[in-house]
């Protein structure tokens, strides 16, 4: 079969297989552009997770390092040594390690996709130059694209409603997650602004006891030294467990995030491009289904039909 030519029995035409093989090549290759914009964003927003984690890491040893300080201080005024109970720093800095391991990972995976996607995409410019030599306008066959570019114009707009359905799914639940964050952390934040306030009535009451001693003698209690290093012990032993929780639901919380803003992006790209995709065909189908009295008219409406892919 000669380029472009129509068998006889209509059903088998080089320029319906080739429009249909330019518009899917096309399709591929401005999902590939777009997603590759995407990717930028995403590790983009990695590096913000990677930031902000670095910063309750950052909390999460000063308050070990304060606890540890305390112990120590406590032993001395107590001239005994004391079992550790609190998180130690080698557990936190095991978290850090997990969570930059992830990182990476994470790194990793969107730098192989994004090679991926721009060995594709010069891949696909190679095949849509070929398709379009292969595009051959005749007027038997300028009626048999109009069908194809209806049956991909439906199909599209499920595809379209699909993942704006995602998208919006995948939003709804990035913000739920933000919001009970924001709600733990300001939480978690109070908690442990008022930790001191909280011991602070053991304290008083210490020194009442030794206010009584120096008056009556009787009942000499522990020393003021050693209270204060119990009080100290206490309030860090109890900020450092509650920015534990803080670091590890924050941890928990930017992961799970971070793949919803990932399928949120995605969804969004889809659609966005799909729907620039289908409005573009819709004129496209409205340039085809203008009547083509004058055979010199199919070279400017077949240069026409190539302008929207090339």
């Amino acid at each position: 079969m000669s380029q472009g030519s129509l068998c006889p029995c209509g059903k088998h035409c080089r320029a319906t297989q080739a429009l249909r093989d330019l518009i899917d090549t096309q399709n591929q290759l401005c999902l590939l552009a777009r997603e590759e914009s995407v990717i930028v964003s995403i590790l983009e927003n990695l590096q913000h997770v990677v930031s902000a984690s670095q910063h309750r890491f950052t909390s999460w040893l000063s308050a070990v390092t304060a606890c540890e300080t305390a112990q120590a201080n406590l032993a001395l005024a107590q001239s005994v040594s004391r079992s550790r109970s609190t998180t130690p720093r080698w557990a936190v800095e095991a978290e850090q390690r997990l969570f930059h391991q992830w990182v990476k990972q994470q790194q990793h995976h969107w730098e192989q996709r994004l090679l991926q996607i721009q060995r594709g995409m010069a891949t696909y410019r190679a095949y849509l130059q070929k398709c379009a030599q292969q595009f051959v306008l005749t007027p038997e066959c300028l009626a048999l694209c109009l069908p194809l570019l209806d049956e991909l114009l439906r199909h599209q707009e499920e595809r379209i409603e699909h993942h704006h359905l995602a998208s919006i799914s995948a939003h709804e639940l990035f913000l739920q997650f933000e919001q009970r964050w924001t709600y733990e952390r300001d939480r978690l934040d109070y908690e442990i602004a008022q930790v001191p306030q909280a011991y602070q009535a053991g304290r008083n009451q210490a020194y009442k006891q030794w206010g009584l001693h120096v008056v009556t003698g009787i009942g000499r209690p522990v020393s003021l030294t050693q209270t204060n290093m119990n009080y100290e012990s206490m309030v860090h032993t109890r900020q450092l467990d509650l920015y534990s929780q803080q670091s590890k639901l924050f941890l928990t919380t930017k992961v799970e995030q971070f793949r919803l803003y990932v399928q949120k992006m995605e969804g969004e790209y889809k659609a966005t491009v799909l729907a620039a995709q289908q409005e573009r065909w819709h004129m496209l189908h409205a340039h085809l289904s203008m009547g083509v009295a004058d055979p010199d008219q199919l070279p400017s409406l077949q240069t026409l039909v190539l302008s929207y892919f090339l």
